[in-house]
């Protein structure tokens, strides 16, 4: 069998989402006088609907949970951010071309609920362009404002250099293996080949199809459009690409490492552990010199995907998906947070710096605390959820171990993990020092908080909170 058989009825989520964004891209048509606002409450909320719809016992099922939480509130976000994004896009009050901005995540989402029942290379590279393409639009979708242009052909071109890897490692794939399903069986059968050319060229397949996933990820060396696109795109989409796009690019590197759950290749782990150290080192020491909050969020995106990198290097089977998803949304909850907070400030001190955020623990108390929580999560401060996902992340390279050939290099791999945790506590806490220890200017009026934004905060702390603590007071850390 050259590649696998689907049913219509697997993919009714993925056809709600994209009935939902023609329904909004139609109605912005044919009822001009509705306001866009309108737009943005009912993608959310129809995002949440067809969750409702999934599968919860799909391999992948966690994943496309966590897609499409975080496209409701990217537009949730976008909703609260209305007032910049009209100024972006019209030049004034006017919401008038703004309604993409709540249709494309949803087009984005199904892409990545598709993408997680793939189940060859031709339904995952698919599923894959529908996000990528739909990211594209949105990197730049403020076409008055120079930095978001900026960001979308960036992220345009090293995105069409990533599809041509993943491209031809799915041509690679077909001429080894003869077929494009992605099968343990198969992948046995010609690795361990007697032919040692159908190795090489099997591996080279494999390298290939792994960089166009890592572009997604943000691993090293595919991570370098990360800190300049997070900076210039709108930050709701910067938001989506954070979270969504990075589980998207999780659920591809955990497909295509599936296959090799049984087989402890050490040429294979070795480079996995090359990259995520050097991943490690890119994300945590890059984001020391930064005093843009989004830019430091986009440091922060690589030095996470390193972490995460290490359940994969543990192990691909079940096991290392449930500790991906599990950090995933650690990732998720925090991550919205900042980005939350970050367009708070934006459009009311017209600002995204570090800066900004002077003084809210004098001005905005209750919202300080909030910000507080999200940036120590993602430190991985004790009592946060981040810690314990961080902590099982040592956890996991430390039962790699009983792989004795791999030793010295998983010992290499720890130290840079602590160098990295404790340079973490440094540049998170940049954020939270400006907040507290700054004194307040003539102009540092207290922020007007959005009901959203507050609601979606307090909501992501409280979990944060309760998951954190949760295992300390059941003793199950």
């Amino acid at each position: 069998m050259i590649s696998a058989t689907y049913t219509w009825a697997q993919f009714i989520p993925e056809f709600t989402l994209v009935g939902l964004a023609t329904l909004i891209l139609m109605a912005d048509c044919f009822l001009p006088k509705l306001p866009k606002s309108f737009y943005a409450l009912f993608g959310a909320a129809g995002a949440v609907a067809a969750a409702f719809f999934m599968n919860g016992e799909a391999e992948l099922s966690q994943f496309r949970m966590l897609a499409v939480i975080a496209t409701a509130l990217t537009i949730l976000l976008a909703y609260d951010y209305r007032k910049i994004t009209c100024e972006a896009v019209s030049g004034s009050d006017s919401e008038e071309g703004s309604s993409e901005l709540y249709a494309l995540p949803l087009i984005a989402c199904a892409g990545i609920c598709a993408l997680t029942q793939a189940k060859d290379i031709i339904m995952l590279f698919v599923s894959l362009e529908v996000v990528t393409l739909s990211s594209y639009v949105l990197a730049g979708y403020f076409r008055r404002n120079q930095g978001s242009i900026e960001a979308g052909v960036k992220y345009l071109i090293l995105g069409a250099m990533s599809t041509g890897l993943l491209v031809f490692g799915a041509a690679w794939y077909y001429g080894m293996t003869g077929t494009f399903l992605l099968d343990a069986a198969v992948v046995y059968h010609v690795f361990f080949a007697a032919d040692p050319a159908m190795s090489v060229g099997f591996m080279l397949a494999m390298a290939l199809l792994l960089a166009g996933a890592f572009f997604k990820t943000g691993t090293a060396p595919m991570h370098i459009w990360i800190p300049d696109v997070y900076q210039g795109a709108p930050t709701p989409v910067s938001a989506f690409l954070a979270v969504a796009s990075k589980t998207a690019g999780f659920a591809v590197l955990c497909m295509l490492l599936a296959p090799f759950a049984d087989m402890q290749l050490v040429p294979m782990l070795q480079c996995l552990v090359i990259l995520t150290a050097i991943t490690l080192l890119i994300g945590n020491l890059g984001a020391i010199g930064q005093t843009n909050a989004k830019r430091l969020l986009g440091y922060s995106s690589i030095a996470q995907a390193g972490f995460i990198m290490v359940f994969l290097i543990n192990g691909t089977g079940a096991e290392a998906q449930a500790q991906v998803a599990s950090y995933l949304t650690a990732y998720l909850l925090a991550t919205m947070a900042a980005f939350y907070a970050i367009a708070m400030v934006r459009t009311q001190r017209g600002s995204e710096e570090i800066s900004a955020f002077r003084a809210l623990g004098k001005t905005n108390p209750v919202i300080a605390f909030l910000i507080t929580v999200a940036f120590a999560s993602l430190a991985g401060v004790p009592l946060t959820y981040g810690f314990i996902v961080k902590f099982d992340s040592f956890c996991a390279l430390v039962s790699a171990y009983a792989l004795e050939d791999m030793s010295c290099w998983f010992t290499t791999l720890l130290i840079i993990m602590i160098i990295g945790a404790a340079a973490g506590f440094y540049y998170y806490f940049k954020v939270i020092r400006e907040m507290y220890w700054e004194k307040p200017q003539a102009e540092d009026k207290p922020l007007c908080i959005p009901m959203v934004t507050a609601g979606v905060m307090t909501a992501c702390v409280i979990l944060l909170i309760a998951l954190g603590t949760w295992p300390l007071l059941t003793g199950n850390l």
